[in-house]
């Protein structure tokens, strides 16, 4: 029967088969755990856990970059996507942690200019590049890492 099926069926299937791919749905709704989820984002994740149409309402049409706003492109697009917003979580996440064992923790400091050193290839050298976490400590004691 599972031969039957389409690839995107069959690879959707394999993902709902994963040991934990339905933890979620089992888990207490703590607020402070960030486990409460509302009508809309709880509709939303049904639909996009069994690939059904999202509904549009309160959605736009157009991605910001100009695309059709769909899931898979939703989840992908650098510029108006989830991409950032996923990104933006775990360095929250991150630095909270990081803040417990150590000292003057800082979102996106600016970096200090870069010069006439030589860096690795694809390195952002732009005058508004930033760090995504800064802390004292991390390595060894009044360090910046």
């Amino acid at each position: 029967l599972e031969k039957e099926l389409s690839p995107l069926v069959q690879r959707q299937l394999e993902l709902l088969s994963e040991k934990g791919a339905s933890s979620w749905l089992t888990s207490l709704p703590l607020k402070e755990y960030g486990f409460l989820l509302n009508k809309q984002e709880f509709q939303d994740a049904i639909s996009l856990r069994y690939n059904l149409t999202l509904s549009s309402l309160n959605r736009p049409k157009l991605c910001v970059c100009g695309a059709p706003s769909t899931i898979n492109h939703c989840l992908t697009c650098k510029l108006g996507g989830y991409i950032s917003l996923r990104h933006d979580s775990l360095k929250c996440t991150i630095a909270k942690l990081i803040e417990q064992v150590c000292k003057d923790t800082v979102l996106e400091p600016s970096l200090i200019p870069v010069t006439t050193e030589q860096l690795q290839r694809g390195t952002d050298v732009s005058d508004g590049a930033r760090l995504d976490v800064s802390t004292r400590g991390f390595w060894t004691p009044l360090d910046r890492a």
